[in-house]
């Protein structure tokens, strides 16, 4: 069993972060139990796979969006005390060795090894407001910018935060890796997210000015609307994006979801994330579509309501 510890900016979003963890391991047979260690605690969640598989799901958890940290939870063979399995709480090196030694404490069944821990440092260089990203001024000039979020509406959300562009990601996961679209692509965020992960990324916006940016981070960039892409229908795995949240855009996300199951080839995956109020359009468009859901949960942005959707195209 897998204690995957929540981050504390989406604690809330206990659905998502739960779905996330099982569409990134989705191979590797995962199950998610409602209950196991540090339930008291609160901010947990777990996972449970074969121990066959443990070694490959140690490589992808750096990946993850919505947890910061992982424990193993290893048995303790009966007979062994407790200052025994205390002193086995975790790997050498890890930060986890007091946790490890407070669930001992809990149960002497069983102690915590930490698997990962995310760099704080590394995940700070990549979100939009630290890396350059370039931009064509009015004039023509192309220069790089560091922190460009858009064109400053506070609905706007063009600077993507790096856990919800990997929450996006890994929720397609199961659809890959393979050609991944985001047509709303804004600074990147999905785009560099994907190519971690293996995808081929390719990038859309209709703003001209990011063209320059947008295509340093993907295979391909495309200055074209969401509504009408120029690639070929059902040639796309899978398409994870974040549209405009401005009212003032009305059906545009609805609209871009039409486009988007063209796109899609059978058994191809899609996520959003998307303003509270876009979210009645897009499940209706969704159902006339006829994609699957397979994720429909809020999340608390930082008090911005939004709610992530996720479908499956049927095969």
């Amino acid at each position: 069993m897998l204690v995957l510890h929540r981050r504390a900016s989406r604690r809330r979003a206990r659905a998502a972060a739960t779905a996330e963890a099982l569409a990134l391991l989705h191979d590797l047979g995962p199950t998610a139990p409602a209950g196991g260690p540090l339930a008291d605690r609160g901010g947990v969640l777990w996972v449970e796979l074969p121990e066959r598989h443990l070694a490959e799901a140690v490589t992808r958890l750096p990946r993850l969006g919505y947890s910061t940290a992982v424990d193993l939870v290893v048995a303790v063979p009966a007979g062994r005390g407790r200052a025994a399995g205390s002193r086995g709480a975790a790997s050498p090196g890890s930060r986890s060795r007091g946790a490890g030694a407070r669930a001992r404490e809990r149960d002497p069944r069983w102690r915590l090894v930490r698997l990962h821990t995310e760099d704080p440092a590394g995940h700070r260089e990549q979100a939009p407001d630290r890396r350059a990203f370039l931009i064509e001024a009015g004039d023509g000039s192309v220069r790089p910018v560091r922190g460009y979020r858009g064109d400053g509406q506070t609905l706007g959300r063009r600077g993507l935060p790096v856990c919800d562009a990997r929450l996006l990601v890994n929720l397609v996961a199961p659809a890959g890796p393979g050609l991944l679209v985001d047509p709303f692509a804004g600074v990147g965020g999905v785009a560099l997210a994907a190519r971690v992960a293996g995808w081929t990324a390719v990038t859309a916006d209709r703003d001209p000015a990011l063209r320059h940016g947008l295509s340093h981070l993907g295979a391909a960039h495309l200055v074209a609307d969401a509504r009408r892409l120029p690639v070929r229908p059902g040639s796309v795995d899978a398409v994870a994006t974040e549209p405009p949240y401005d009212p003032a855009v009305g059906p545009l996300a609805a609209d871009a979801l039409a486009e988007v199951a063209r796109l899609l080839r059978p058994g191809g995956a899609t996520a959003w994330l998307c303003a509270a109020w876009q979210a009645p359009g897009l499940r209706a468009a969704a159902a006339a579509l006829g994609l699957t859901a397979a994720l429909d949960t809020p999340v608390d942005r930082k008090g911005t309501p939004v709610v992530a959707l996720a479908w499956r195209n049927p095969v």
